[in-house]
């Protein structure tokens, strides 16, 4: 009965072994010896390298994880040959032929033409036209566009097109600039989608999720009996309070938009439009680009009615809920409602609430007739009977919201469209099952289990996800590699501790979104730059400084407080709101600021360098601020325009300078009593009226003999001049 097992050790000093190329082989004594081959620490992260060196090389991330799986899978086959038969017939076709991924396909698939028939519809162009007409200042402009990114929660990539494509135009008239509406877009598709129980990305998170419990349960381990939750969907569920980037990243945004605040690279760019009285989007306009076509956009007689996309969102968190808690329903009165959702198939519910959604949205829009520009419920049985029984080709009658061909076209649409994402999410299910093979995740178990604090590991998932998503690109290919290395060790060192668990697989869900912010390369950067016709440079080097803040909060007031029992969770993102909100009276300030202030870090820059375009840009702000118009045309300065600058340099100042923009939409209020200071202010930025009158003048802007004294004209000139002095 006994069967002894010999070892033949490939490499001499391996630490870690792979069984996925193991022979047997029958002895004469009846015994079984087995012929493994093993890797070396070092070479079983040959595969993680190689796939992050060439994302960061080749910003193809595709190519990047093919190759990773391709070297993998050599190393396990010991030859080139077998390399490229195991890559196609075990690592990728098996990720392709598991029931559970295929559950994430359709699942995401239905999901995607369900938003491709709803965008057709002219159901999301309905609801930001709502939010846009509220759209008066730069400050409404920007929380119209934040809002839309709210309600456009299903899907990162609808999000991104449809709220660049709307708000594009508006906030261009309002002075807002490219970067910041690029920034707004994409800070808020992402982390949005990524929380909501109902979005393209939850059958992708459950379902990585799922396949780490059923390991667990594979090894043994109890998961229910440490209090975890034993369904994917739970753990989902669980793990949204531990999400802090993402949560507070939506603070973040809220906080500048009500705020009227802004700095580093942002603030320049955002004066730069508004001081200069720019309505092109500024210096960050993308050159040579057009309006970009998700080439599904709806007819041009169709009617954007905003309920045409409210109640098919309603129906469809209706039937994922309804069929949760059926599918979780023992039949026990005395059932919690958190053991039904512990019970449930939240794959059944997600791939048949989405299929059930998409139907009755194509009944209600097939039900809805376009008749003088509006719609009618009424089917038109007179013109039906014209056209089809008297034959009469040219009878004119209500036409249907969507017809049935174009229904199946834009969902079929929908779905080409989500295709170039399932091909990396293949590759990254491919590139966790070589990594597997070769002891990556071994390798991990034995850095994570008895050589880390177990508390710490929250925090080192996010800082690991963050860094590989930030080379990779992709946040679904960085949480596919990190879940099989990172979530079995976690639980086996935290001996199942729920709340480190749960911190850890949110660190790697917020880590992947946090580096997909900070990528240059990841798809929903580059959308969000199109979208919003920005320079993508522009768009990654003005939303980093951003990124790193919540990234740094993340973890000094989440996850490592969080980790080490500090405090609860709900503690942490109350913390989280109150730090970044002291963050931006400290280092923010006002766009339009009445002195023309920066924050303390350029400051401090602009006294080391004299020839910095940035002090010609912060006169032109303060005389921008005082006339209360665009620097572009002669106006007489009043006193009353100029608050007390020593007040606005204090933090109270700050704090009250905050208030007055919330109240005053950005201008202070007056100070009727002025100090010695402020009257030398007011004498300067005379002087400096003066002289830019006789400039204007001296141009031809007032006389009429064809000078160019146009806003855009002054404002581009002013420009030139501002960026010839600036170096950082």
């Amino acid at each position: 009965g006994t069967k002894t097992v010999a070892v033949e050790w490939i490499i001499d000093g391996a630490s870690s072994a792979s069984s996925a190329n193991s022979t047997a082989t029958p002895e004469p004594d009846g015994s079984t010896s087995r012929n493994y081959q093993a890797f070396g620490a070092g070479a079983t992260l040959v595969p993680l390298i190689i796939i992050l060196l060439l994302a960061v090389t080749t910003r193809i991330v595709e190519l990047s994880l093919f190759t990773g799986v391709f070297v993998g899978a050599c190393m396990v086959a010991g030859s080139v040959n077998g390399g490229f038969k195991l890559t196609l017939e075990k690592y990728i076709l098996e990720a392709l032929a598991d029931i559970w991924h295929g559950y994430v396909y359709l699942f995401t698939l239905f999901l995607a033409g369900f938003v491709a028939i709803m965008e057709k519809s002219g159901g999301i162009q309905g609801l930001t036209n709502s939010l846009a007409r509220c759209a008066k200042t730069p400050r409404t402009g920007l929380l119209a566009a934040f809002f839309s990114g709210c309600l456009i929660f299903f899907d990162d990539y609808a999000n991104c097109l449809v709220i660049g494509q709307t708000m594009l135009p508006i906030l261009d008239s309002l002075g807002v600039s490219r970067e910041k509406l690029a920034f707004v877009v994409d800070a808020t598709a992402a982390p949005i989608a990524s929380i909501v129980p109902v979005s393209s990305w939850v059958g992708f998170e459950v379902g990585l999720i799922q396949e780490e419990l059923d390991r667990l349960a594979e090894l043994g381990h109890d998961v229910e009996a440490t209090g975890i939750q034993a369904s994917g969907y739970g753990v989902f569920l669980e793990s949204i309070k531990y999400r802090y980037y993402p949560i507070f990243m939506l603070f973040l945004q809220i906080l500048l938009i009500i705020s009227a605040r802004d700095f580093s690279f942002m603030l320049i760019a955002e004066r730069k439009t508004q001081v200069y009285g720019r309505t092109d989007g500024g210096k960050g306009k993308a050159e040579g680009t057009e309006k970009l076509s998700s080439g599904n956009a709806p007819k041009e007689n169709t009617p954007a009615k905003m309920y045409n996309m409210l109640v098919p969102v309603a129906l469809l968190i209706f039937f994922i809920f309804y069929l949760l808690v059926q599918s979780g329903r023992s039949g026990d009165p005395d059932q919690s409602f958190n053991d039904i959702i512990q019970s449930s198939d939240s794959y059944v519910a997600l791939l048949y609430g989405t299929m059930a959604t998409a139907l009755c949205t194509a009944i209600l829009y097939l039900i809805q007739y376009v008749k003088d520009d509006g719609i009618t419920l009424i089917p038109p049985v007179k013109g039906w009977y014209q056209r089809y029984i008297k034959r009469d080709k040219h009878a004119e009658y209500p036409k249907a919201l969507m017809n049935v061909k174009e229904l199946v076209e834009s969902f079929l649409f929908g779905m080409t469209k989500i295709f170039p994402a399932l091909i990396v999410l293949t590759l990254a299910w491919a590139a966790g099952a070589v990594m597997g093979d070769v002891g990556t995740d071994r390798l991990f178990s034995a850095w994570i289990v008895g050589g880390v604090d177990p508390t710490l590991l929250p925090t080192l998932s996010f800082i690991i996800s963050l860094l590989i998503a930030s080379a990779l690109g992709s946040s679904w290919g960085t949480m596919a590699i990190l879940f099989p290395l990172i979530t079995v060790p976690t639980f086996e060192a935290a001996e199942g501790d729920a709340g480190i668990f749960y911190g850890t697989v949110a660190g790697i869900l917020s880590g992947s979104v946090a580096g997909d912010h900070m990528s240059p390369i990841s798809d929903t950067t580059v959308l969000s730059s199109l979208a919003a016709q920005c320079d993508l440079f522009r768009h990654v080097m003005t939303q980093a400084p951003y990124v790193a803040l919540v990234c740094l909060w993340s973890i000094l007031v989440g996850t490592l407080p969080v980790g080490r029992g500090a405090y609860s969770t709900g503690i942490g993102i109350f913390m989280g709101f109150v730090m970044t909100m002291f963050t931006i009276l400290c280092i923010a300030v006002p766009v339009m600021s009445p002195t023309g202030r920066f924050g303390p870090l350029q400051e401090l820059m602009m006294r080391f360098n004299k020839n910095s375009g940035l002090h010609l840009l912060k006169k032109h702000t303060a005389l921008s601020v005082a006339r209360g118009e665009p620097v572009t045309k002669t106006t007489e300065v009043r006193p009353e325009d100029i608050p007390e600058g020593g007040f606005e340099q204090s933090f109270l100042g700050r704090m009250q300078g905050m208030r007055d923009s919330v109240l005053l939409g950005g201008r202070r209020s007056t100070t009727p009593n002025l100090s010695k200071s402020t009257l030398a202010k007011i004498d300067e930025n005379k002087a400096d009226a003066a002289e830019l009158d006789e400039e204007e003048s001296g141009s031809g802007t007032g006389s009429g003999d064809g000078g160019s004294g146009e806003p855009q004209d002054v404002a581009d000139k002013f420009v030139a001049e501002d960026d010839k002095g600036e170096a950082a």
